[in-house]
């Protein structure tokens, strides 16, 4: 019997893949006024009755573990319909990089037959093809990584959202490390 990789074992790789959801902040805790936004919609509380979430008690801690993961799956929707038009996301890098190459090869095929194009010209088109290779193998590896995240917010949720239902049911009242519903 084989024995399957574990992950990195030196320092060095443990702390450089330490930082991996880092890179898209999707693992991140979500911001505490929208955490209290929806424990505030889940608890039904309006105008005077807006309280800070707190798991004082069994029903409001079910209310902070399910506005906790909405936050996160509403996060992770946005991100997965929208990463695409981000400033800095590959896809967006890849399409400019592509127009811009896209112009200065007309610009390089437009010069008359006697005279030569730019070596720098050149050297920018070389360059452009390679870099987008490498990006036309990020993009999709973008994409997987939102829908990968934006799956597990779903599951979350709807782990999270079973619990509240049953603990509201008087179906799950003693299960508090969980809130787990028997299948």
């Amino acid at each position: 019997m084989t024995r399957r990789a574990t992950g990195t074992t030196t320092a060095e790789g443990k702390a450089i893949s330490s930082q991996n959801a880092r890179r898209h902040g999707l693992s991140a805790e979500p911001a505490a006024d929208l955490v209290a936004a929806w424990f505030n919609v889940i608890l039904d509380n309006e105008g005077d009755a807006y309280e800070d979430p707190s798991a004082d008690d069994p029903r409001r801690e079910a209310a902070l573990r399910l506005a906790i993961v909405e936050a996160r799956y509403q996060r992770a929707l946005y991100m997965n319909d929208a990463h695409q038009l981000q400033t800095l996301s590959s896809q967006q890098v890849l399409n400019n990089l592509a127009l811009e190459l896209r112009d200065l090869l007309w610009s390089v095929e437009a010069l008359p037959d006697d005279e030569p194009a730019d070596p720098d010209d050149l050297e920018n088109l070389k360059v452009g093809a390679i870099l987008i290779k490498y990006l036309e193998v990020q993009v999709p590896r973008e994409r997987r990584l939102y829908k990968r995240y934006l799956g597990e917010a779903r599951a979350q949720r709807r782990k999270a959202l079973k619990a509240w239902c049953a603990f509201n049911l008087d179906e799950n009242l003693n299960s508090r490390n969980e809130l787990e519903l028997p299948l």
